[in-house]
């Protein structure tokens, strides 16, 4: 892990190069909310999977996230601000494309920088991801008071260590303030992965169906443990290696 000056926030994240090829593209993994890389990624064997198949894994936290600064203005958490310093980190990097693989508010912002950066990205992976809004029903002035399921989220990822329930509440502010839009829609070659007891993700075969992409649902998980299933990891590399 380095750390590295992005804009106005510092980033944490991870390059592993394995011995792949000079010609593939760079994996770039975006955790959801309230995680980090190491929490989403790396516990549940992303990288030692995709390594194993000699791509090279970018990840970072996050802002407001993991080892990464953590602003407390919700302006600071738009959708673009996100975006920006992916590109900055991916220019750091020398990097000029990647598959983003998303899961989440990671699949939220895959999509945005899929949408506005559509160079910069191959193809595009949305795991544990719909179209319906996240934030329905809850009060963002005090997220995690009440009984929506954003609300049972942040009440779980709160208290969980290195975590700032004051920044991570103007994250959601920031994301709320831009809601997800399938339109226009995204144009790269695109899979979205959900565990079948996901009730976050509904609406994801149709959303899948709107953007010509391809709908993988994996038996028996939810949004908690879909992330660490087999089925889905062998899904995004059969994905991001096809010839298609």
């Amino acid at each position: 892990m380095s750390a590295n000056l992005v804009g106005d926030v510092t980033m944490r994240y991870v390059d592993l190069r394995p011995q792949s090829p000079a010609d593939a593209v760079p994996v770039l993994l975006l955790h959801g909310f309230g995680t980090n890389f190491g929490m989403n990624w790396e516990a549940a064997g992303w990288p030692r999977f995709l390594g194993a198949e000699g791509l090279r894994v970018i990840g970072p936290d996050l802002r407001g996230h993991g080892a990464s600064e953590k602003p407390l203005d919700d302006a600071s958490y738009l959708p673009e601000h996100f975006v920006s310093d992916i590109i900055a980190l991916l220019d750091e990097l020398g990097v000029d494309e990647v598959d983003a693989v998303g899961y989440s508010m990671g699949s939220r912002l895959a999509w945005e920088l899929a949408l506005t950066r559509p160079g910069r990205v191959r193809r595009l992976v949305l795991g544990g991801f719909g179209p319906a809004d996240a934030f329905e029903g809850t009060d963002l002035s005090a997220p995690g008071q009440g009984a929506t399921p954003f609300d049972h989220v942040f009440r779980t990822v709160a208290g969980l260590p290195g975590n700032d329930p004051a920044a991570l509440a103007a994250c959601a502010r920031g994301q709320a303030a831009r809601p997800f839009s399938p339109k226009p829609p995204v144009t790269q070659p695109t899979l979205l992965v959900t565990g079948a007891a996901d009730e976050i993700a509904a609406g994801a075969g149709e959303l899948a169906a709107a953007v010509g992409g391809s709908h993988v649902e994996v038996p028996r998980r939810d949004h908690v443990n879909a992330v660490s299933s087999r089925v889905f990891k062998q899904s995004v590399v059969d994905f991001l290696t096809s010839q298609g």
